[in-house]
């Protein structure tokens, strides 16, 4: 099961919040949506995404500044696929019992990544978080929606034009 998102500015904080798992005031974790994180599992959480020596709205700030980004509220500057490990059954057992079990959910989130990359461009994952301590291991591929910029050359950020109906067709 795979979920696409655009998201603006100003929703971004909030969200890379809640990916690497920062607490807020209170000393909660921040959660997105109703998510019940169980404290005791956030250590088996990782990012595949390559450490870049920044945070991610820094990152984002920086990418959005190499390729032309319009000056608008309403502008999506991150995307973001939630990415579910899926239950599959083998000879009446679940995959999630198997002896492997831990070697198959890093290679499935570990293949489901370079896809991803090789889609959206590695010089553009913000971030790509597995989170292993909700009820279901999922990850949190973020990228900036970098493209091509066809009438001035260069790049450009346009979430538009990168996740269409025949990009979440195929």
């Amino acid at each position: 099961m795979a979920n696409a998102q655009k998201y603006t500015r100003a929703a971004c904080g909030h969200l890379a919040a809640h990916y690497e798992r920062r607490k807020d005031e209170k000393g909660e974790y921040v959660k997105f949506g109703n998510q019940d994180i169980d404290p005791q599992k956030t250590h088996l959480n990782y990012n595949l995404a390559p450490r870049r020596g920044v945070e991610q709205i820094d990152f984002i700030r920086q990418r959005t500044t190499e390729a032309r980004t319009l000056k608008r509220d309403d502008v999506n500057v991150m995307c973001s696929w939630v990415v579910t490990l899926p239950e599959y059954r083998h000879h009446n057992q679940s995959l999630h019992v198997s002896p492997d079990k831990e070697q198959v959910e890093r290679l499935f989130f570990e293949r489901s990544y370079r896809f991803l990359c090789d889609r959206y461009g590695e010089q553009n994952v913000i971030s790509a978080y597995v989170h292993k301590d909700e009820k279901t291991p999922h990850m949190h591929f973020a990228f900036v929606p970098v493209t091509e910029d066809k009438k001035r050359g260069g790049e450009k950020v346009s979430a538009k034009e990168v996740i269409t109906k025949n990009d979440l067709k195929t």
